[in-house]
């Protein structure tokens, strides 16, 4: 028995979460959309754009979250927002259907699983989300959280059975190229996530950043685009299942190349920064063809 097992499947925190249209849309400028052409992605980033009805991103229910003392429960002590030395680790979104412009979700957060990487931990927690007023599942989202420096506990190093990932031996079928503006973290913090380290040099560089990062969700949204784009043509209702991990950091200013292999199931995807390094990587995408 591990040092954690009497929380594994234990519910964090439930509640409700709500959001309207600007909130949408400023998630959306968030991650980019209208950046390298404003006229390319008006169904993101407008809601009066004739015949051209308003969207949500699908990734935008990674910031449907609520706060809980997780990391309390788990015995670690937290500097600001957390502890120090912990960043975003692994990320999915599945969605049932393309999630309305507004609403009110219900949300369930499970702890699935602590899991002993030896150099840190690895936090494992999934959130059901549906719609308040009719019950109807929206979707769930799963996140990966490392925590540097918590490991060695004793507890199981991965799950069990997991399928490997390769990249496939070809080009790609589809490249996308897509620019990080200066400001971008100054733009996506205002959806929800407040870390210093996409904006504070001294704890930047105390999480292992040589400077402030693009949030690792930011980055997620800029790989969601680049597939809806790709694969999708910006058409979300085709969106089905995403998911990635999170290897290196964006830099504001940086670009990113998301290179999509198309298979039987869907797809699979890898995302690289100026050429050089691969930020997000063992990407797998299940959309509607």
């Amino acid at each position: 028995m591990s040092k954690y097992d009497h929380l594994i499947d234990q519910e964090m925190v439930n509640g409700y979460w709500s959001w309207d249209s600007d909130r949408a849309l400023l998630y959306a400028v968030g991650v980019g959309a209208g950046l390298d052409d404003p006229l390319k992605e008006l169904q993101f980033t407008t809601e009066n754009t004739p015949g051209l009805p308003q969207q949500v991103i699908p990734s935008f229910a990674t910031v449907m979250g609520l706060q809980s003392n997780w990391m309390e429960l788990l015995g670690w002590q937290k500097v600001g927002l957390s502890p120090i030395g912990m960043v975003h680790g692994e990320q999915s979104v599945t969605l049932a259907r393309p999630l309305p412009v507004s609403g009110k979700a219900h949300l369930s957060t499970i702890l699935r699983q602590v899991y002993d990487k030896g150099s840190g931990a690895l936090v494992v927690q999934e959130t059901r989300i549906t719609l308040a007023d009719t019950n109807e599942y929206l979707g769930s989202t799963c996140s990966g959280i490392f925590a540097q420096g918590k490991g060695n506990f004793g507890g199981p190093r991965g799950p069990s059975g997991a399928t490997g990932w390769s990249k496939p031996d070809r080009e790609p079928d589809v490249q996308i190229t897509l620019p990080v503006g200066l400001n971008q973290s100054l733009i996506y913090r205002l959806s929800g996530d407040r870390h210093p380290h996409g904006t504070e040099p001294t704890r930047a560089r105390a999480d292992g950043f040589e400077k402030p990062i693009l949030y690792g969700l930011g980055t997620y949204g800029f790989a969601c685009r680049a597939l809806l784009r790709g694969l999708c043509e910006g058409d979300v209702t085709r969106f089905g299942h995403m998911e990635g991990r999170f290897s290196r950091p964006v830099y504001p200013g940086d670009s990113l190349d998301t290179f999509i292999w198309r298979t039987d199931e869907g797809a699979v995807f890898q995302m690289v920064a100026n050429g050089e390094r691969v930020v997000l990587e063992r990407g797998v995408f299940l959309y509607h063809k």
